[in-house]
């Protein structure tokens, strides 16, 4: 079977994805496009490439028409990702990842979940791809923990930022919940209690225009989540599973897991003999399993681990949590409406 021809729209971010496609067995990297030819030099030493390698674009609709792309990269500003998204539909793309958040207005996440029912459209909430979130997923799936009810969702350090990393942790969450959101309560951290109910990030490069948070989430399906996302905390991802029956903490350095016989009763440690997490490794080659479920989605038909609609939903949660936080941190009732 041919490889599939792969390229990157975004220089920065899209190293990442650079190298995650260049050192897959089943992908060729042939192009790279970044509207400011300078992030060239630093983009192909991130990504672990020979300079020049790559036939360089300076307008991705160019890119596009000229390379006919098998699969494309979307690492842009955050809020930039839309039209990339749809012109690599329009001009004959077979898979699209595309950088969290997958927009930033609901408008724009709207038009790349119906990008998403005619091509495969992967959002990069990374850990949602990696082994070791996947395989406690399919435990909690079977019942190892009973009833799924609870989720406590950590990060922190000077990049919890909600738009930006917290997107993450909220991709994580919606992954283990399985349901749509239905109400959000958020407190910003001391000095954003004024952001506002719309993005301000310009791109998402800047932690101090990005809120810290902490958000009570509540799903359809009864199962809750607390979400803590703080700056002046140490960092460290990591996720707590709770059921009527048991117990499972991911976390990239390591999975811990407990079980009892009876709902509500005395946890017992379970051996973890799963894969574990990725403390220390590169983006980039966090990425690779990504890569590898995208070309699964494009020639198997494997159901997306991140699709638009779930990160349709960590976008209205955020939202939510910006008018949450203007309003006196008060219940904000999921989905919000569509001006």
């Amino acid at each position: 079977m041919a490889n599939l021809r792969a390229g990157v729209v975004g220089g920065g971010v899209g190293a990442s994805h650079a190298f995650a496609y260049a050192r897959h067995p089943a992908t060729d990297l042939v192009a790279v496009c970044d509207v400011n030819p300078a992030a060239f030099p630093r983009f192909y030493a991130r990504a672990g490439l020979a300079p020049g390698s790559l036939r360089e674009y300076t307008d991705y609709r160019q890119m596009l028409e000229a390379e006919r792309l098998d699969l494309v990269s979307v690492a842009t500003p955050d809020d930039y990702h839309v039209g990339p998204v749809v012109a690599a539909a329009e001009l004959g793309a077979k898979g699209v990842l595309c950088e969290k958040p997958v927009a930033t207005s609901l408008a724009d996440a709207d038009r790349i979940v119906a990008v998403s029912e005619r091509i495969p459209v992967l959002v990069d909430h990374t850990r949602n791809s990696e082994p070791y979130y996947v395989e406690a997923r399919r435990r909690v799936r079977d019942g190892a923990l009973g009833r799924l009810s609870r989720i406590y969702a950590y990060s922190g350090g000077k990049r919890a930022m909600l738009f930006r990393n917290t997107t993450h942790q909220l991709g994580g969450v919606c992954f283990f919940a399985e349901s749509d959101p239905v109400w959000v309560i958020a407190a910003f951290d001391q000095g954003f209690e004024d952001y506002g109910t719309v993005y301000k990030g310009h791109g998402g490069k800047d932690p101090a225009l990005d809120p810290g948070a902490t958000l009570i989430v509540e799903f359809a399906n009864g199962v809750r989540a607390l979400v803590s996302a703080s700056k002046g905390t140490p960092p460290g991802p990591r996720l707590d599973l709770m059921g009527t029956r048991g117990r499972i903490v991911v976390g990239e350095r390591a999975t811990e897991a407990w079980q009892s016989a009876e709902d509500e009763g005395e946890l017992q440690p379970l051996p973890v003999t799963w894969a574990q997490g990725h403390a220390g490794a590169d983006l980039g080659e966090r990425l690779i399993p990504g890569v590898d479920h995208l070309i699964r989605m494009v020639r198997e038909g494997e159901p997306s681990n991140s699709s638009p609609r779930a990160a349709r939903n960590v976008l209205e949660i955020i939202l939510g949590a910006c008018r949450s936080q203007a309003q006196g941190m008060v219940p904000v009732k999921l989905p919000l409406p569509r001006s």
